[in-house]
C-alpha cells in the first residue's frame, strides 16, 4: 500500500465550477417556486379547514424556503472551496518541484 496519492486539480476545478453552477441554478429555481406559490395567495381561504391547514402548511413552507435558499448558497460554497483546493494543490506541487530542484542543484551526486 502506497503512502502517496495523486490529485486531479483540473478535475477538482471542473467539479467545483459544476457545484457552483448547480448552486446558482438551484437558488434560481427556489426563488421561482417561492414567487409562484406566493402568487397563488391562499387558495384554501374560505374552506372550513383553512385555519388548520394554514397553521400546519405555512411554517413548513417557510422552513422549506429557508432551507432551499441555504442549500443553494452552500452548494455554491462547496464549488468555490473545491476550486480553491485545486489552486492550493497546484501551488503546493509547484513548491515541491521547486524545492526538489533546489536540493538536486545544491548537492553533487556521489556517483558522478
Amino acid at each position: 500500500m502506497s503512502d502517496a496519492f495523486d490529485v486531479d486539480s483540473d478535475g477538482l476545478r471542473r467539479q467545483g465550477r459544476e457545484f457552483a453552477e448547480i448552486g446558482v441554478e438551484f437558488g434560481v429555481a427556489s426563488k421561482r417556486l417561492q414567487t409562484t406559490l406566493q402568487g397563488l395567495g391562499e387558495p384554501w381561504c374560505g374552506a372550513e379547514f383553512a385555519e388548520t391547514f394554514a397553521m400546519i402548511y405555512e411554517p413548513v413552507r417557510d422552513g422549506m424556503f429557508k432551507s432551499m435558499d441555504s442549500l443553494g448558497k452552500r452548494m455554491e460554497g462547496v464549488g468555490e472551496k473545491l476550486q480553491e483546493m485545486a489552486r492550493r494543490y497546484e501551488t503546493a506541487e509547484r513548491g515541491g518541484v521547486h524545492c526538489v530542484g533546489q536540493v538536486s542543484r545544491s548537492y553533487s551526486s556521489p556517483w558522478g
